[in-house]
């Protein structure tokens, strides 16, 4: 079990990690509530398979 800290700088490395992908698409300028749970879920999915 990660302590405090280490949960918090998970979640923060989480974050940035989202902020990229929406920046790759720049054209996308907004995202829809399921849009954006699609990608979360995504990211989530991708990063437990690792």
């Amino acid at each position: 079990m990660p302590s405090d800290r280490e949960a918090a700088e998970i979640k923060k490395a989480m974050a940035y990690d989202l902020i990229e992908i929406l920046e790759a698409h720049p054209e996308q300028q907004t995202y829809t509530v399921d849009e954006m749970k699609k990608l979360i879920k995504s990211y989530i999915t991708a990063n437990t398979q690792k």
